[in-house]
């Protein structure tokens, strides 16, 4: 589940040398100060148990993420249907990366929650999170896996994913990925992992495979749960996005742009004025 950084980039650059000019805006280096924290890191993923212990663990970890007091985050925007936070990694693999893992939580009124989810899993919705992305290479995996326990229809996919539109000069990025569909919960995760058919990983994998792959392996962790409310439904998020652009860069664009930008998307498909329009 990649993002189409290039692209929210090109966006941002006049809004954040405005805002810097002008001497308002706290830089990314000074956000979330004290805040603390983990993230799970790269697993390798050889066979069914490893991907089914790591989902299990990704389940885990994203429940203990939205579940963690807000003392422990700083807002990095705040309006009547959306809550965006961030901390820092302090613990684990990425404490080194200096890229801040963000939470999100936005109503969508009006919308019905298995439409939502199940809408965020099509090619369509995949495409919503990142425009740049291949129909085509949506619906292929390197491997696929029964996620046995999680209900019906739930499985997880071994995935590699490429960044698109990687500014010039810069190597290609792509993504190895175990995604997971538990549809019976409205839940979808993906996750950084190493696997074999993919010889290579993060410099932040504790051994790193030898491999004559010149490309760059991003990072990347997304999270997200639709829940039903009375009034429609409550879209949850968790991004954590390490391309290697560096990391003042990257938290801006997650931080204060990604999120609004896809709530305001799913507002005008799914939201109370998009269906009496």
């Amino acid at each position: 589940m990649m993002l189409s950084m290039f692209r929210v980039f090109a966006t941002a650059v006049p809004v954040i040398a405005a805002a810097l000019y002008r001497k308002i805006v706290v830089p990314p280096q000074r956000w979330a100060v004290g805040t603390t924290g983990g993230l799970i890191g790269e697993v390798h993923i050889a066979d069914e148990k490893d991907a089914h212990n790591f989902a299990s663990d990704a389940v885990a970890e994203a429940s203990a993420i939205w579940s963690e007091q807000s003392s422990n985050w700083e807002v990095m925007h705040n309006a009547s249907n959306l809550s965006v936070e961030a901390r820092r990694i302090t613990e684990g693999r990425y404490k080194e990366s200096g890229i801040l893992l963000t939470r999100s939580e936005g109503i969508i009124e009006g919308a019905d929650a298995d439409e939502v989810y199940n809408f965020f899993i099509s090619r369509e919705g995949l495409q919503l999170l990142d425009p740049t992305m291949d129909p085509d290479e949506i619906e292929k995996y390197i491997e696929r896996f029964d996620w046995k326990n999680a209900g019906k229809g739930a499985h997880l996919d071994v995935h590699e994913s490429f960044m698109r539109s990687v500014p010039p000069g810069m190597e290609e990025r792509y993504y190895i990925v175990l995604n997971g569909y538990q549809t019976k919960e409205r839940f979808f995760f993906c996750k950084s992992i190493v696997h074999d058919s993919r010889p290579g990983s993060s410099p932040y994998y504790h051994d790193v495979p030898e491999t004559n792959d010149t490309r760059v392996r991003a990072l990347n962790t997304f999270y997200f749960s639709i829940v039903p409310t009375n009034s429609g439904c409550l879209v949850k998020m968790v991004n954590y996005v390490d391309p290697f652009f560096g990391s003042t860069a990257m938290n801006w664009l997650i931080g204060k742009l990604f999120f609004p930008d896809v709530y305001d998307r799913l507002e005008k498909k799914f939201g109370t004025a998009s269906s009496k329009a």
